[in-house]
């Protein structure tokens, strides 16, 4: 009897059951497709919207809604989210694509500062990790295993850009929907997730936080604050949902980083992006 318990306790999908889905991952194949599916659509959407805005298509607000409202656990989050939707609907549409070029580019810069940097090398070590230019490897090592490319439709960023990392998970996360789709082992879809995991834990879920603190703070109103206000949310959904706890970088050790190789870090920023005079 206990065998059976074991076995059917395994057959459940661990991110499902915190939805109250019970049956085996057989009977809840389509909800699986659709939980990962949603997943991976709104780290792609949050992907394009902290690239730099090439053209009006950068940022959908309302495509958010429907993947957000699948997966946000909170009642109270998914609030926060509708009330950021409502917001960029009211000004948004009314921010010529040069507005949005100049906001982009007052709130991140040109060039990696230590006010609001997009780039996770900035935010210091993860355990395990000796120096800033391991995190490059290792997330380089993280998308070559993957056959992963950042969109060029996005322009060319640094491996460590926040938009590049979101793109990444939300890659994996349509793998994940992919396997379940085709029927593959469960095992190879396994070490998907234990991926995905890793990537949270390690990085995009320990400086994510500051790098929202940081943005909201120089952004001060608009369309960057609400996007990290969204960003932050869904990020610590997905910390719960996946049962992953990042070490966060504090502010403390961020002010206490060295900064020698600051003047090297360049953040590929084209010539048409700077700043009207």
């Amino acid at each position: 009897m206990a065998e059976t318990k074991e076995v059917s306790k395994k057959q459940q999908d661990e991110i499902l059951l915190k939805f109250g889905e019970t049956g085996s991952l057989e009977e809840i194949k389509e909800q699986r497709i659709s939980l990962h599916l949603a997943r991976g659509r709104v780290y792609d959407i949050l992907s394009n919207a902290f690239s730099y805005p090439w053209n009006r298509k950068f940022f959908r607000p309302k495509s958010l809604l429907e993947p957000l409202d699948v997966l946000l656990l909170n009642e109270e989050d998914w609030g926060t989210a509708k009330e950021a939707v409502n917001r960029f609907g009211k000004y948004l549409p009314r921010m010529a694509l040069k507005q949005v070029q100049q906001e982009y580019v007052r709130v991140f810069g040109h060039a990696v500062s230590q006010e609001c940097p997009p780039y996770e090398m900035q935010y210091g070590t993860e355990g395990g990790i000796q120096s800033q230019t391991d995190v490059l490897i290792q997330l380089g090592g993280f998308y070559e295993t993957f056959g992963f490319e950042f969109p060029k439709s996005r322009g060319k960023e640094r491996v460590d850009h926040i938009a590049v990392e979101l793109a990444f998970m939300g890659y994996l996360c349509f793998r994940e929907a992919y396997g379940i789709t085709n029927d593959h082992d469960e095992k190879k879809i396994a070490i998907v997730r234990q991926s995905v995991k890793k990537f949270l834990r390690n990085h995009l879920g320990r400086w994510t936080p500051l790098f929202s603190i940081f943005t909201a703070r120089k952004a001060e109103r608009g369309l960057y604050k609400d996007l990290v206000d969204v960003l932050s949310l869904f990020i610590h959904n997905e910390c719960v949902l996946l049962d992953v706890k990042p070490i966060k970088v504090e502010e403390p050790e961020y002010r206490s980083l060295s900064y020698s190789m600051e003047n090297d870090l360049i953040a590929n920023a084209p010539a048409e992006c700077e700043p009207v005079k």
